[in-house]
């Protein structure tokens, strides 16, 4: 190869990086998604004087589950451009030619350790890093804002690899300080800045493993330092996950309380959803995806359906041969079991939705790098007497970026528009409760009430009884705004249809019918509602009292109880509301409706309980905690007369 060509290839990378740009840039200002507005709320009280930059940056959530790095690179698009959907979107498409730059060189020295591969590592680097750059599968990645979080993990994971990869050189070099500096100090920061976007880059120091098992296992003893490294990032840290699981499984499992699947379900159906999403990959079909794959029905067991068997099958006759083939074609071997550990954490025991895209951000790489492995084999062996070998490569390689170059251009075409967006996906996932509830909310924006009323009419006749519940609900809520008042028939239907758990769906719609009924809904009175809302907690007997949405519909309840002046039924519910899982808002609410009952050393008490489950650097809440105490105090000394009490010193959570 002659040094001509060899500087083509960075040109060639501008190049490739400047289509992403342009395939992307139609889609940059499409709208926010999903839960991009609640994840940004804190960024707009920030921006609003309301909240202080830390708030916005760590949020209310305990350091287990935060994600500053990503939040503060949200906070930086405000700065630097601005609160619209264009600016984060923007910041998530540099963010992905940031992460294809790193990929395409971590590939290049990855392939030229492979003998079958390694006289041509630069253009099939090259290659497979355009086609992870402008794959259609990324779509709803790169323009969903919120998805950052998974393109900076991804980002510092791979780098985390890059960095492992550069400390075996050294070794192989005999600098072994460089190689200590490298796997001890700024390996672990890679994987700390990933873990501080997103959760999934704990599975970096597995890929260094697979690495090391592809490439490296013939390379002599295993050095020292390597077997050190592993011990400490990946051994100790797999055996306090085991340790979690065995002595407290619901710190890790008790999400499942939520979802219609059991862990053993979920298992099952991963295997169904890993090989969609490597037909998804390898043969993209583009109107089937998309945001709403929440219709994905889970394995209820081998043969329930048929294919979950299959899938296994299949899944385990690849990691077979992939793994027979280690020494032959290490990347192969390599790619594949990078594609499933890539997977490890949102696609196995955790209480997690069934199916998302964005979760093929990271382990697309190993695929795709597994293709080049198996494409390896054949190689010397593929003869044709029409087009030579080389010409019959570089012809496929041509067709398959110019397919999904175009299948991706269709994508973002549609993803200019959430109309659009909620079109194509109702017509490929008519089954998707959020696709359905997304058509009625853009009908309501667009003053368009027949057809919002006849998607929400339609819930009402569904044979699943979520569908059924919502349904009727946001039918409630609008007709007490638009007329002021409701038939009591449809919220006697509602509370005929509770399910038996209740999930974050039906959170947003009794908070939705809370406010739509602060005016009065005439015949529908607040008890009513309140009786309706607690009977639907009462009837959720497959999930314990202890998860979100069941305090949370508690919760709803006791404040119209309180809002109706029913202070003893208030009470009730506010105290099951109180659980150790809820938010301080919930003990704030209790603490009020405990003096309106006159209990105002219980009111004190629940004060101090919430204390411990504020973030010591939220100021706001922590201010308002205390502004409660002198209210409650001033009830108290205006009641009895007792002389009013100095605030105590309040305990805030630091982690």
């Amino acid at each position: 190869m002659t040094r001509l060509n060899e500087r083509r290839y960075p040109l060639l990378m501008i190049v490739a990086m400047l289509a992403t740009t342009a395939l992307y840039w139609s889609g940059l200002h499409g709208p926010f998604l999903l839960d991009d507005p609640f994840n940004f709320a804190v960024i707009d009280e920030w921006r609003r004087g309301e909240a202080t930059l830390r708030e916005a940056v760590f949020g209310h959530q305990s350091v287990l589950f935060a994600r500053p790095l990503a939040m503060a690179s949200f906070v930086a698009n405000v700065v630097l451009g601005s609160e619209q959907p264009f600016s984060y979107k923007l910041g998530n498409l540099l963010v992905h030619l940031l992460c294809g730059t790193l990929i395409w060189q971590t590939t290049r020295r990855l392939l030229a350790l492979d003998r079958r591969l390694k006289d041509i590592a630069a253009p099939v680097a090259l290659v497979l890093t355009t086609l992870w750059l402008v794959h259609p599968l990324h779509v709803s990645t790169v323009l969903y804002p919120v998805q950052r979080m998974a393109q900076l993990s991804t980002l510092f994971t791979v780098l985390a690899l890059a960095v492992y990869l550069s400390a075996r050189a050294c070794i192989a070099d005999g600098r072994l300080r460089g190689a200590y500096l490298r796997l001890f100090l700024f390996f672990p920061l890679c994987v700390l800045a990933g873990l501080l976007s997103k959760q999934n880059a704990v599975v970096a120091p597995a890929l260094c493993l697979i690495a090391e098992l592809a490439y490296f296992s013939r390379t002599g003893p295993r050095p020292r330092a390597v077997n050190l490294f592993f011990v400490i990032f990946l051994l100790l840290p797999a055996c306090a996950v085991l340790g979690v699981l065995l002595m407290r499984p619901d710190a890790l499992l008790a999400g499942y309380a939520e979802y219609d699947f059991s862990l053993g379900e979920r298992l099952l159906t991963q295997a169904r959803v890993l090989l969609d999403y490597i037909g998804q990959t390898l043969v993209p079909r583009t109107p089937l995806m998309g945001l709403y794959t929440d219709d994905f029905l889970p394995s209820r067991g081998l043969l329930s359906p048929w294919t979950t068997a299959a899938s296994i099958t299949v899944l385990l006759a690849i990691s077979a041969f992939a793994t027979w083939k280690r020494t032959d074609a290490p990347t192969l071997f390599f790619g594949w079991w990078f594609f499933l550990m890539g997977h490890v954490v949102e696609s196995s025991f955790l209480p997690l939705d069934l199916y998302f895209e964005h979760r093929n951000y990271l382990p697309m790489i190993g695929l795709l790098l597994a293709v080049a492995g198996a494409l390896s084999l054949a190689k010397g062996r593929l003869q044709t007497n029409v087009v030579p070998p080389e010409r019959l490569v570089m012809l496929l390689v041509a067709a398959a970026l110019l397919a999904t170059t175009f299948a991706t251009l269709g994508r973002v075409l549609v993803w200019q528009d959430k109309a659009t967006i909620v079109a194509q996906g109702l017509r490929h996932h008519p089954d998707s409760l959020r696709a359905r509830l997304d058509k009625a909310s853009l009908a309501m924006l667009a003053g368009d009430w027949q057809t919002h009323d006849a998607v929400l009419e339609e819930m009402t006749r569904h044979p699943n009884p979520q569908f059924r519940l919502l349904g009727e609900l946001y039918l409630l809520s609008v007709e007490c705004r638009r007329a002021g008042t409701a038939d009591p028939a449809r919220l006697a239907r509602a509370q005929a249809s509770a399910p038996a758990r209740l999930t974050l769906a039906e959170v947003h719609a009794f908070n939705v019918l809370s406010r739509s009924t602060m005016q009065g809904c005439g015949a529908v009175t607040d008890p009513m509602i309140a009786n309706a809302l607690a009977a639907i907690a009462d009837a959720a007997k497959a999930q314990p009292a202890s998860r979100q949405p069941q305090w949370h519909a508690r919760f709803v309840a006791a404040d119209i109880y309180a809002r109706a002046n029913d202070w003893k039924r208030a009470l009730d519910q506010a105290e099951l509301a109180w659980q150790p899982t809820a938010d301080p808002g919930m003990g704030a609410l209790l603490a009020r409706i405990q003096a309106r009952n006159g209990l105002y050393a219980e009111a004190k008490h629940t004060l101090m309980d919430i204390a411990p489950r504020v973030k010591c650097h939220d100021t706001s809440n922590l201010r308002d905690l205390g502004k409660l105490w002198i209210t409650i105090d001033q009830q108290q000394a205006a009641q009895t007369g007792d002389a009013p009490q100095a605030i105590p010193e309040l305990s805030c959570r630091r982690w």
